[in-house]
This record gives structure tokens, C-alpha cells and sequence, in this order.
């Protein structure tokens, strides 16, 4: 008996996530099926921008390089800010926050209305708004990464290991049903790896072009924190369901 069509494309996808690319052949003896089969989920899963067909198979992205922040800023806009406006939503009076750098985080600033807030963060882009609204900022020491204007190195980490939260919000360049949460910078993981350890309530801002993508370096199980997203009628949702809480609007 055939497996069930999303078995399949999660297989496909872990395939391709692994090795780069793979034929007809690979997948056809991978899932038991025929290459009729194989060349209708390829043509689904090409159509749902998940991988790019080739001749006699199919081949993935895979995040090697941070695009720059402007770059990253202009992608997908609408649904960061869907997302954004879903993590503020979650801030209470009072609350100590770590927000990530990142152009999903960003994009929270004009929904943050609560008071009495301390927020730490690793952003630069962030900070000025910040301040402005009047909240009680800190912005953590180390080195300025030029991509992402995101402050990494041990330094940073060291810091985060000395303080605590109510809640952190964490962006994300990959969102995988195997490799969980990843990036492809190793300070830059460790900073969101720590930030998560240190908060009570942990939540990952990842919109639904992250899904099935991975980056070079892990900070998180899927399990590790609640995904706020744009996309919960995507597959890979219905997947990792058993796995982690997922809120955001139908």
C-alpha cells in the first residue's frame, strides 16, 4: 500500500534538504511509489514554492548566506506583519522582554503598546524606536554583524546567561520538521539558543517561506518554543502539530 501523500512529501523534502537534489529514481525507490506518483507531488510541492524541478528530478535551496537586512525587510512584508502584530499582542503590562534582531521582530515595534516594559535586545535597528516609546531598553555589547545589524559574540552570550525573561520573541531562517530552527550564523544562534533558555514564555516568528528550510546552524527544537506564523493551513503545520503549539490567523 502506497504512503499517505504527505508522508511522502515530508520524505521528499528531507531528501532534498539533506542531499541538495535528488532524481526520480531516488524517490520513487525512497517512498515505494510510481514515477507517475513522484512527478505529481514534485509538480505540488514546486507549485507551493518548496523546491524547483529539474530535468529527471527535483533540487532545494538550501540557506547557505544571510541576505542582507534591507534585502530581508522587503520579503514577504505583509505576513511579517500579520505575524508581528500576533507575538505584541502576547506582551503584558510590566513584562521583561528579549527581542530578537531580525526584520520580523522589526516589524512588532508599531503594535507594542504596553507599559512599564524592559526590553533587552541585540538589534540596532531597534533600539531608537524603542527608546522613543519610552520604554526601558537595554541593547547587549559585542560585535555589530553587518548583514543583519545584529549584535553577536561571547560577550552578548555572556550577558543573556546573566538575566531572565517573561518572554522572548525570536526570528528564524529556517523552520524544518527534522533540522527544527535554524540560521546560518553560529553567533547568531548561540544568541537565540540562549535568549530561549532564559525565557519563561518562548516564541519564534517565522512566516510561511521558512517552512522546509534549513540553514547551517540549529538553536532550536521545534518543541523548544511556540511558532507564530501567517501560514497554519500549510502541511508541514499539520506535521509538527504533535510537536509544538503554533498560533497566528487563519
Amino acid at each position: 500500500m502506497d504512503m499517505i501523500t504527505t508522508q511522502r512529501y515530508e520524505l521528499i523534502l528531507n531528501f532534498l534538504n539533506e542531499h541538495g537534489n535528488g532524481t526520480i529514481s531516488d524517490f520513487v525507490k525512497m517512498t515505494g511509489t510510481s514515477s507517475a506518483t513522484i512527478r505529481r507531488d514534485l509538480t505540488h510541492l514546486e507549485d507551493e514554492g518548496l523546491l524547483s524541478r529539474i530535468h529527471g528530478g527535483a533540487t532545494i535551496d538550501r540557506i547557505e548566506e544571510e541576505a542582507s537586512y534591507t534585502d530581508k525587510a522587503i520579503r514577504n512584508l505583509k505576513d511579517k506583519i500579520q505575524i508581528a502584530k500576533t507575538a505584541a499582542s502576547l506582551i503584558e503590562d510590566g513584562d521583561t522582554l528579549f527581542i530578537d534582531a531580525g526584520t520580523s521582530t522589526y516589524e512588532m515595534l508599531p503594535f507594542i503598546n504596553k507599559k512599564n516594559l524592559t526590553i533587552v535586545t541585540n538589534s540596532v535597528t531597534l533600539i531608537s524606536s524603542l527608546v522613543r516609546d519610552g520604554h526601558l531598553v537595554y541593547l547587549l555589547g559585542g560585535k555589530v554583524k553587518p548583514t543583519t545589524y545584529a549584535i553577536i559574540g561571547t560577550e552578548a552570550v555572556d550577558k543573556l546567561n546573566s538575566l531572565s525573561f517573561d518572554k522572548c520573541f525570536i526570528g528564524t531562517n529556517g523552520i524544518d520538521t527534522t533540522h527544527g530552527y535554524s540560521t546560518p550564523d553560529a553567533e547568531e544562534a548561540a544568541i537565540k539558543r540562549t535568549a530561549l533558555k532564559q525565557s519563561k514564555a518562548k516564541y519564534v516568528l517565522g512566516d510561511g517561506s521558512k517552512f522546509y528550510k534549513t540553514a547551517f546552524v540549529k538553536f532550536a527544537g521545534l518543541g523548544d518554543a511556540v511558532l507564530i506564523t501567517n501560514d497554519l493551513k500549510s502541511e508541514i503545520i499539520k506535521e509538527i502539530k504533535t510537536e509544538t503549539i503554533v498560533i497566528g490567523e487563519v
